[in-house]
Protein backbone atom coordinates (compact mmCIF):
# COMPACT_ATOMS: atom_id res chain seq x y z
CA UNK A 1 0.00 0.00 0.00
CA UNK A 2 1.04 3.56 -0.78
CA UNK A 3 1.89 6.15 2.01
CA UNK A 4 -1.47 8.29 0.79
CA UNK A 5 -4.29 6.96 2.35
CA UNK A 6 -4.55 7.41 6.47
CA UNK A 7 -7.66 6.26 6.56
CA UNK A 8 -6.69 2.73 5.79
CA UNK A 9 -3.94 2.45 8.03
CA UNK A 10 -5.37 3.27 11.47
CA UNK A 11 -4.27 0.62 13.59
CA UNK A 12 -8.23 -0.12 14.12
CA UNK A 13 -8.06 -1.51 10.67
CA UNK A 14 -4.86 -3.22 10.85
CA UNK A 15 -6.03 -5.03 13.82
CA UNK A 16 -8.73 -6.91 11.95
CA UNK A 17 -7.41 -10.14 10.72
CA UNK A 18 -9.26 -8.97 7.25
CA UNK A 19 -6.71 -5.90 6.69
CA UNK A 20 -3.90 -8.52 5.86
CA UNK A 21 -6.15 -10.70 3.78
CA UNK A 22 -6.90 -7.13 1.90
CA UNK A 23 -3.42 -6.08 1.69
CA UNK A 24 -2.15 -9.19 0.03
CA UNK A 25 -4.61 -8.96 -2.56
CA UNK A 26 -4.64 -5.15 -3.24
CA UNK A 27 -2.36 -2.14 -3.94
CA UNK A 28 -4.12 0.93 -3.36
CA UNK A 29 -3.23 4.28 -4.87
CA UNK A 30 -4.56 7.87 -5.20
CA UNK A 31 -7.74 9.34 -4.06
CA UNK A 32 -10.36 9.43 -7.01
CA UNK A 33 -13.30 11.04 -4.17
CA UNK A 34 -14.46 11.64 -1.20
CA UNK A 35 -17.75 11.77 0.22
CA UNK A 36 -19.76 11.92 3.54
CA UNK A 37 -19.15 8.38 4.93
CA UNK A 38 -16.19 7.32 2.44
CA UNK A 39 -13.53 7.56 -0.40
CA UNK A 40 -12.68 5.90 -3.44
CA UNK A 41 -9.42 5.05 -4.62
CA UNK A 42 -7.44 4.01 -7.61
CA UNK A 43 -6.04 0.12 -7.10
CA UNK A 44 -4.73 -2.88 -8.14
CA UNK A 45 -4.83 -6.59 -7.91
CA UNK A 46 -2.26 -8.00 -6.65
CA UNK A 47 -2.27 -11.32 -8.82
CA UNK A 48 -3.07 -10.19 -12.25
CA UNK A 49 -2.76 -6.34 -12.12
CA UNK A 50 -6.02 -5.45 -12.91
CA UNK A 51 -7.11 -2.03 -12.33
CA UNK A 52 -9.86 -1.81 -9.86
CA UNK A 53 -11.82 1.13 -7.53
CA UNK A 54 -11.17 0.52 -4.16
CA UNK A 55 -14.25 2.24 -2.24
CA UNK A 56 -14.01 2.66 2.19
CA UNK A 57 -17.14 3.43 3.75
CA UNK A 58 -17.33 4.22 7.50
CA UNK A 59 -19.42 1.84 9.14
CA UNK A 60 -21.84 4.66 10.86
CA UNK A 61 -22.77 5.54 6.92
CA UNK A 62 -23.26 1.91 5.95
CA UNK A 63 -25.15 0.71 8.98
CA UNK A 64 -27.88 -0.79 7.45
CA UNK A 65 -28.01 -4.54 6.71
CA UNK A 66 -29.78 -6.82 4.74
CA UNK A 67 -30.19 -10.67 3.47
CA UNK A 68 -29.99 -11.73 -0.02
CA UNK A 69 -33.31 -13.49 -1.05
CA UNK A 70 -32.51 -17.21 -0.53
CA UNK A 71 -29.12 -16.86 1.69
CA UNK A 72 -28.61 -16.61 5.09
CA UNK A 73 -25.70 -13.75 5.86
CA UNK A 74 -26.65 -10.42 6.69
CA UNK A 75 -25.10 -8.10 4.48
CA UNK A 76 -24.54 -4.10 4.31
CA UNK A 77 -27.34 -3.11 2.11
CA UNK A 78 -25.17 -2.03 -0.70
CA UNK A 79 -22.97 -5.08 -0.16
CA UNK A 80 -25.88 -6.65 -0.73
CA UNK A 81 -26.88 -5.09 -3.73
CA UNK A 82 -23.74 -5.24 -5.47
CA UNK A 83 -23.54 -8.61 -5.45
CA UNK A 84 -27.21 -9.40 -6.00
CA UNK A 85 -26.74 -7.34 -9.55
CA UNK A 86 -22.71 -8.79 -10.11
CA UNK A 87 -24.76 -12.25 -10.18
CA UNK A 88 -25.03 -13.96 -13.80
CA UNK A 89 -25.62 -12.38 -16.38
CA UNK A 90 -24.12 -9.85 -16.38
CA UNK A 91 -24.92 -6.86 -17.49
CA UNK A 92 -21.85 -4.66 -18.62
CA UNK A 93 -23.27 -1.19 -18.01
CA UNK A 94 -23.46 -2.31 -14.63
CA UNK A 95 -19.92 -1.94 -12.37
CA UNK A 96 -19.17 -4.89 -10.50
CA UNK A 97 -18.61 -5.50 -7.18
CA UNK A 98 -15.48 -7.96 -7.22
CA UNK A 99 -14.54 -8.66 -3.49
CA UNK A 100 -15.48 -6.76 -0.41
CA UNK A 101 -14.08 -6.83 3.33
CA UNK A 102 -15.83 -6.45 6.96
CA UNK A 103 -12.87 -4.43 8.78
CA UNK A 104 -13.02 -2.92 12.15
CA UNK A 105 -14.26 0.70 11.61
CA UNK A 106 -15.10 0.37 7.81
CA UNK A 107 -16.21 -1.75 4.66
CA UNK A 108 -14.06 -2.13 1.94
CA UNK A 109 -15.87 -2.59 -1.80
CA UNK A 110 -13.65 -3.17 -4.62
CA UNK A 111 -14.67 -2.54 -7.63
CA UNK A 112 -14.14 -2.47 -11.71
CA UNK A 113 -12.69 0.53 -12.77
CA UNK A 114 -12.96 1.23 -16.08
CA UNK A 115 -9.80 3.72 -17.68
CA UNK A 116 -9.65 6.04 -19.02
CA UNK A 117 -12.77 7.24 -17.21
CA UNK A 118 -14.66 10.17 -15.83
CA UNK A 119 -18.35 10.72 -14.26
CA UNK A 120 -21.22 11.47 -16.78
CA UNK A 121 -21.13 14.93 -15.37
CA UNK A 122 -17.66 15.85 -16.12
CA UNK A 123 -17.92 14.52 -19.32
CA UNK A 124 -21.10 16.75 -20.12
CA UNK A 125 -19.87 19.69 -18.91
CA UNK A 126 -16.89 19.34 -21.18
CA UNK A 127 -18.95 19.31 -24.21
CA UNK A 128 -20.38 22.61 -23.35
CA UNK A 129 -22.95 21.36 -20.94
CA UNK A 130 -25.34 19.36 -22.73
CA UNK A 131 -24.94 16.77 -25.28
CA UNK A 132 -25.98 16.22 -29.10
CA UNK A 133 -29.19 13.89 -29.82
CA UNK A 134 -26.62 11.32 -31.04
CA UNK A 135 -24.57 11.25 -28.14
CA UNK A 136 -27.73 11.15 -25.31
CA UNK A 137 -29.16 8.04 -27.79
CA UNK A 138 -25.64 6.07 -27.27
CA UNK A 139 -25.26 7.01 -24.02
CA UNK A 140 -29.34 6.49 -22.89
CA UNK A 141 -29.63 3.21 -24.65
CA UNK A 142 -26.84 2.01 -22.23
CA UNK A 143 -28.73 3.56 -19.33
CA UNK A 144 -31.96 2.05 -19.88
CA UNK A 145 -30.20 -1.72 -20.53
CA UNK A 146 -28.70 -0.71 -17.05
CA UNK A 147 -32.02 0.18 -15.23
CA UNK A 148 -33.32 -2.61 -16.91
CA UNK A 149 -30.94 -5.32 -15.87
CA UNK A 150 -30.78 -3.84 -11.53
CA UNK A 151 -35.04 -4.16 -11.98
CA UNK A 152 -34.70 -7.74 -13.66
CA UNK A 153 -32.59 -8.60 -10.94
CA UNK A 154 -34.69 -7.36 -8.04
CA UNK A 155 -33.01 -4.08 -7.32
CA UNK A 156 -34.20 -0.73 -7.10
CA UNK A 157 -31.15 1.61 -7.74
CA UNK A 158 -33.08 4.71 -6.96
CA UNK A 159 -30.86 7.43 -8.00
CA UNK A 160 -29.53 7.05 -11.83
CA UNK A 161 -28.08 10.10 -12.21
CA UNK A 162 -24.90 11.33 -14.36
CA UNK A 163 -22.94 11.72 -10.96
CA UNK A 164 -23.56 7.87 -10.46
CA UNK A 165 -22.59 6.79 -14.13
CA UNK A 166 -19.30 6.22 -15.25
CA UNK A 167 -18.38 6.79 -18.70
CA UNK A 168 -15.09 5.39 -20.97
CA UNK A 169 -13.81 8.29 -22.41
CA UNK A 170 -12.81 6.54 -25.34
CA UNK A 171 -15.14 4.07 -26.10
CA UNK A 172 -18.18 6.34 -24.74
CA UNK A 173 -19.30 3.10 -22.52
CA UNK A 174 -21.57 3.51 -19.51
CA UNK A 175 -21.34 1.70 -16.34
CA UNK A 176 -23.70 2.51 -13.40
CA UNK A 177 -21.78 2.70 -9.83
CA UNK A 178 -23.38 3.73 -6.17
CA UNK A 179 -26.07 1.81 -4.65
CA UNK A 180 -25.86 3.76 -1.42
CA UNK A 181 -29.26 4.76 -2.04
CA UNK A 182 -30.52 1.25 -3.42
CA UNK A 183 -33.42 -1.61 -2.06
CA UNK A 184 -34.98 -4.88 -3.14
CA UNK A 185 -37.49 -4.01 -5.68
CA UNK A 186 -41.00 -5.23 -4.71
CA UNK A 187 -43.93 -5.08 -6.53
CA UNK A 188 -46.21 -2.47 -3.50
CA UNK A 189 -45.82 1.36 -3.39
CA UNK A 190 -42.66 2.57 -2.04
CA UNK A 191 -43.85 5.20 1.26
CA UNK A 192 -40.73 6.99 1.54
CA UNK A 193 -38.18 8.87 -1.19
CA UNK A 194 -34.68 8.20 -1.07
CA UNK A 195 -32.04 9.32 -4.17
CA UNK A 196 -31.94 13.19 -5.65
CA UNK A 197 -35.55 14.96 -5.42
CA UNK A 198 -35.36 16.36 -8.87
CA UNK A 199 -35.87 12.89 -10.08
CA UNK A 200 -38.68 12.43 -7.90
CA UNK A 201 -41.84 11.36 -9.78
CA UNK A 202 -45.52 13.40 -9.63
CA UNK A 203 -47.28 10.62 -7.73
CA UNK A 204 -44.56 10.90 -4.64
CA UNK A 205 -44.73 14.27 -4.35
CA UNK A 206 -48.71 14.75 -4.85
CA UNK A 207 -49.26 11.46 -3.48
CA UNK A 208 -46.11 10.65 -1.21
CA UNK A 209 -46.22 7.04 -2.87
CA UNK A 210 -44.90 5.53 -6.21
CA UNK A 211 -43.74 2.19 -7.77
CA UNK A 212 -40.35 1.35 -7.91
CA UNK A 213 -40.21 0.64 -12.14
CA UNK A 214 -42.73 3.34 -13.25
CA UNK A 215 -40.59 5.78 -10.88
CA UNK A 216 -37.87 4.29 -12.47
CA UNK A 217 -39.10 5.20 -15.96
CA UNK A 218 -40.12 8.84 -14.77
CA UNK A 219 -36.50 9.35 -13.73
CA UNK A 220 -35.27 8.10 -17.09
CA UNK A 221 -37.72 10.63 -18.89
CA UNK A 222 -35.72 13.44 -16.15
CA UNK A 223 -31.85 11.99 -17.19
CA UNK A 224 -32.89 12.18 -20.99
CA UNK A 225 -33.71 15.69 -20.67
CA UNK A 226 -30.74 16.55 -18.82
CA UNK A 227 -28.37 15.09 -21.31
CA UNK A 228 -30.23 17.36 -23.81
CA UNK A 229 -30.47 20.81 -21.91
CA UNK A 230 -28.34 20.31 -19.10
CA UNK A 231 -31.23 21.47 -17.00
CA UNK A 232 -34.31 19.69 -14.91
CA UNK A 233 -37.22 20.56 -15.80
CA UNK A 234 -39.10 20.14 -12.15
CA UNK A 235 -37.52 20.96 -8.50
CA UNK A 236 -40.90 20.63 -6.96
CA UNK A 237 -44.80 19.89 -6.76
CA UNK A 238 -45.33 23.28 -7.14
CA UNK A 239 -43.40 23.43 -10.72
CA UNK A 240 -46.06 20.85 -12.40
CA UNK A 241 -48.38 23.79 -12.96
CA UNK A 242 -45.94 26.23 -14.53
CA UNK A 243 -43.19 23.91 -15.70
CA UNK A 244 -42.16 23.34 -19.46
CA UNK A 245 -39.49 21.73 -21.38
CA UNK A 246 -36.93 24.00 -23.27
CA UNK A 247 -35.15 22.01 -25.82
CA UNK A 248 -32.88 22.34 -29.05
CA UNK A 249 -35.28 22.81 -31.72
CA UNK A 250 -33.58 20.45 -33.96
CA UNK A 251 -34.29 17.61 -31.42
CA UNK A 252 -36.29 14.81 -33.02
CA UNK A 253 -39.95 14.12 -32.97
CA UNK A 254 -38.97 10.86 -31.85
CA UNK A 255 -36.97 11.80 -28.77
CA UNK A 256 -39.04 14.54 -27.88
CA UNK A 257 -42.53 11.98 -28.12
CA UNK A 258 -40.24 9.21 -25.88
CA UNK A 259 -39.22 12.10 -23.26
CA UNK A 260 -42.91 12.81 -22.96
CA UNK A 261 -44.17 9.11 -22.63
CA UNK A 262 -41.30 8.99 -19.68
CA UNK A 263 -42.59 11.77 -17.74
CA UNK A 264 -46.36 11.37 -18.27
CA UNK A 265 -47.95 12.31 -14.83
CA UNK A 266 -49.85 8.92 -15.06
CA UNK A 267 -47.44 6.00 -13.99
CA UNK A 268 -49.95 3.66 -15.38
CA UNK A 269 -49.43 5.01 -19.11
CA UNK A 270 -45.49 5.40 -18.87
CA UNK A 271 -43.68 2.82 -21.07
CA UNK A 272 -42.63 -0.41 -20.18
CA UNK A 273 -38.65 -0.75 -20.64
CA UNK A 274 -39.34 -3.27 -23.50
CA UNK A 275 -41.34 -0.43 -24.88
CA UNK A 276 -38.07 1.31 -24.57
CA UNK A 277 -35.78 -0.47 -26.02
CA UNK A 278 -38.82 -0.98 -29.70
CA UNK A 279 -38.94 2.71 -29.77
CA UNK A 280 -38.48 3.96 -33.01
CA UNK A 281 -35.93 6.20 -31.47
CA UNK A 282 -33.53 3.48 -30.41
CA UNK A 283 -34.07 0.92 -33.19
CA UNK A 284 -33.58 3.74 -36.51
CA UNK A 285 -30.24 4.47 -34.94
CA UNK A 286 -29.50 0.61 -35.22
Amino acid sequence: MTGEIPVLQSPDLEQHNNMTVFVSRYTVGKLLGKGTFGCVYEGVRNKDRKQVAIKVVDKEGMDETMTIPGETQELPVEVALMKIVSKPPHCSNVVELLDWFDLVHKYVLVLERPSPCMDLRDFIESQNGHLSEAQARDIMVQVVQAAHHCCNHGVFHRDIKAENLLINTNTLHIKLIDFGYGVLLKDTPYDEFSGTDVFAPPEWLMFEEYMGISGTIWGLGIFLYNLLSGQYPIASEEDFDYAYLVLSPDVSQECFELMMWCLDLNPEVRPTFDDLFRHEWFTEAV
